[in-house]
């Protein structure tokens, strides 16, 4: 059993500035960004669960799809709402979603490794039934490739991953890669998931 982390999310958007989070990224994220021009997807709908300032959200609208942001933050989500008002945004907590709509693709960046591990079992079935029959599911987390510290997000093993999700998704890619931040000297080290509802 991991230990148990704590964030407490509304103090964090109350107390900074939104292109001052670690996460924010005025871009869409590369790894995303990739493997969507490599499938040659061009339309569907996309669930951003975990959106926080809602660039990615409003990239992958850019780009054509139908997209819908979801935060556990209140505070999140009305930011959100004021800067991409063509988007739907909703604030739901994916452990206890009341999303009744089912969508094409997932984008989960940073939303996993938050996750202690007694309640990851709920996580993939939420994810699962948000899915269209063989949905996919891009998602990028912190990789236990980096040191562990105790604190903040768990760090995540290729092995997890497997263990954690083949039941219900066949595992398309698995790859290293970072987090890039313009503000951090040393990215953290990520892993980059694809993965496609059975």
């Amino acid at each position: 059993m991991t230990e148990q982390r704590n964030f407490n999310w509304e103090t964090i958007y109350k107390s900074m500035k939104i292109n001052e989070m670690p996460w924010y990224s005025p871009e869409l994220d590369n790894d995303l960004q990739d493997a969507v021009d490599k499938l040659g997807l061009k339309s569907g709908t996309f669930l951003d669960i975990g959106t926080g300032p809602a660039t990615q959200a409003h990239k992958l609208a850019e780009r054509g799809f139908d997209v819908t942001g979801t935060d556990i933050s209140e505070d999140a989500i009305l930011l959100a709402k004021q800067a991409y008002t063509a988007i739907e945004f909703i604030q739901d907590d994916i452990l206890k979603t009341k999303l009744t709509k089912k969508f094409d693709f997932i984008f989960d960046k940073g939303c996993f490794h938050v996750i202690d591990e007694d309640k990851r079992e709920v996580y993939v079935k939420n994810v699962f039934n948000l899915l269209n029959d063989s949905g996919l599911l891009f998602l990028k987390c912190f990789s236990d490739k980096m040191p562990e510290t105790g604190k903040g997000p768990h760090l995540i093993s290729e092995k997890t991953i497997r263990e954690t999700f083949e039941r219900d998704f066949f595992i398309n890619e698995i790859h290293d890669t970072e987090f890039k931040n313009d503000r951090a000297p040393r990215p953290p080290k990520a892993l980059f998931v694809i993965m496609k509802r059975r």
